[in-house]
């Protein structure tokens, strides 16, 4: 893999003769997060992330659509994690907590099938014995490795149903360029944009019929929520004044 993913320095497919004997310590520090302003949340995460911080939307390379929590207002900034790497929130993000583990994807044919891997780069991997292991004497993964693996699929479910809902809400047309100018307490001035968000008279003004598609698989609710977690840019704001 030429490109890591974000936090990642070097993933690797987890294989048990190679990693038989590794030990993992647990995370105690999210330092690895402190230099990002947004990371991907899936939709089944919507509801406890709008408590704290506001939900946008980014596009990949191919016109896709995402959702992301914003964490910070400036390039590198995470106004949640502190010098000490202590994420300031009641909740953190999936694409946070399963580090140092993830899956990656291999397409073979017309299937897409998916590999766990695991960041080597990560420090608390160790043969030393220290925190515990990934593989038990008689090679069977072990229940810190089961209980990752099911975080991973279940994560990887939830990303499929959170790209429905974007290929949705993109096909309707009902996205546009998120723009804010924000006054700093040293009285400079800075705008915040490269994102998305759901324009609310486009969605007044969809048909019947999909007001009511949307109604009736869900989306509207996450629609919903989206619209109302924007208020917490104000919360960013008052972070980044103080």
């Amino acid at each position: 893999m030429n490109t890591q993913p974000l936090f990642y320095k070097k993933v690797v497919p987890l294989n048990k003769e190679k990693h038989g004997k590794l030990y993992i310590e647990p995370i105690e520090s999210f330092e690895f997060a402190k230099s990002t302003n947004s990371l991907y949340i899936a939709a089944v995460e919507f509801g406890k992330v709008a408590r704290e911080y506001p939900i946008v939307f980014g596009q990949d390379g191919q016109g896709g659509i995402f959702p992301m929590v914003l964490l910070g207002l400036k390039n590198n900034q995470n106004l949640f994690v502190d010098d000490k790497g202590k994420w300031n929130a009641d909740y953190i993000p999936a694409y946070a907590r399963r580090y140092p583990f993830i899956l990656a994807s291999q397409e073979k044919g017309a299937d897409q099938q998916f590999a766990v891997c695991i960041d080597e780069g990560y420090a608390g991997f160790n043969t030393a014995k220290e925190g515990q292991a990934l593989f038990n004497s008689k090679g069977e993964q072990s229940a810190v490795l089961k209980q990752a693996i099911d975080f991973l699929k279940d994560y990887q479910n939830h990303a499929q149903i959170t790209n429905e809902f974007c290929k949705s809400i993109n096909e309707l047309g009902l996205l546009e360029p998120m723009q804010a100018n924000i006054e700093m307490k040293s009285g400079s001035k800075m705008s915040l944009g490269g994102f998305q968000c759901v324009n609310r008279l486009k969605l007044a003004g969809l048909k019947p019929g999909k007001l009511s598609d949307l109604i009736k698989t869900g989306q509207m609710e996450l629609i919903y929520v989206h619209l109302f977690s924007l208020n917490n840019v104000a919360t960013l704001m008052s972070k980044l004044k103080s």
